[in-house]
């Protein structure tokens, strides 16, 4: 018979997002030999390796650990296991200790709402004493390192110190353009189709992703510039011009221009990403995490 406990929904988690045995010990708390140990029992449990060991790695020299079909299964379970846990954890917490307060949560500008709201208004309900205030930022980890802010949500997770994330809902990133451009012809764009392309971007182009992954290294040439910073903007701008702008997919596709746009993946597989919550690592207020784990389950159905 199977028995598992928290215990080993954690250890593969952990294994998962870390990377490394050693590293996977570090955020456990435990001992590296203890780890091996608990991963080699629960995969002979269950009858099936979890993790695959995939060599050294060339910056840290420790075996790296990647999941297998059966162990990517079994982590994206046992992550939303973990989450509602929490989540049921901090409700029953609050309602004996009566929380009250005001968390500050700063989204940046091109996150879609949907998910959030659902989590806020779920959050709301298990503590009606907690007001939530949330808004777009420009450049929301300086407005949490800056402790301006409780939360943010955001596109990409640099490591920062002192900062903790939790991975939310995955999102693609799309080119957009007005449904007659010559490159809605193309079943995929590639950052060199933006060769002589005027862009519309909500950030200075030199802090993008765009610009920063794809535009500079290859030396690609735009004819020219424009940044709006609503997305509302940026769709209704497109809309009626020869731009080309790179927005998550389900922003655009809920744009009221979504009917006179056409929307195409960046690359032949798309240009997939995770958005994030971001906490300061000295905030152990149960009300952030069950903030954050209400996020994650209120994006897992968006």
């Amino acid at each position: 018979m199977i028995r598992l406990d928290r215990k080993h929904l954690a250890l593969v988690c952990a294994i998962a997002r870390e990377g490394t045995m050693t590293a996977a010990a570090n955020a456990l708390a435990v001992s590296q030999p203890a780890l091996s140990k608990q991963l080699t029992q629960l995969e002979e449990m269950l009858g099936t390796p979890l993790f695959e060991r995939t060599g050294k790695s060339t910056s840290t020299g420790q075996t790296t650990m990647r999941l297998t079909r059966p162990g990517r299964a079994f982590e994206q379970r046992a992550r939303s296991l973990l989450e509602e846990f929490q989540a049921f954890e901090t409700t029953l917490n609050t309602r004996v200790g009566g929380a009250s307060g005001r968390l500050r949560i700063a989204t940046d500008v091109i996150h879609n709402d949907a998910a959030l709201a659902r989590a806020m208004r779920a959050f709301t309900s298990d503590h009606p004493g907690i007001e939530l205030d949330a808004g777009p930022e420009i450049a929301p980890l300086d407005a949490l390192t800056a402790e301006k802010v409780d939360l943010a949500i955001v596109g990409e997770a640099p490591t920062m110190s002192g900062v903790a994330y939790t991975q939310l809902e995955p999102d693609e990133l799309v080119a957009v353009m007005r449904a007659d451009h010559g490159l809605a012809a193309k079943a995929h764009v590639t950052p060199d189709d933006l060769e002589g392309q005027e862009i519309i971007y909500h950030l200075e182009l030199e802090r993008s992703i765009l610009h920063r992954r794809h535009l500079k290294p290859a030396g690609i040439r735009i004819a020219g510039f424009h940044r709006i910073e609503s997305p509302a903007g940026i769709l209704a701008a497109v809309a009626d011009s020869d731009a080309v702008s790179v927005l998550p997919r389900r922003v655009a596709e809920s744009s009221p221009q979504a009917a006179f746009l056409a929307l195409r993946p960046i690359g032949e597989d798309g240009y997939w990403f995770h958005w994030h919550a971001a906490r300061r690592r000295t905030d152990s207020r149960a009300e952030v995490a069950g903030l954050i784990a209400r996020l994650a389950a209120s994006g897992a159905v968006s």
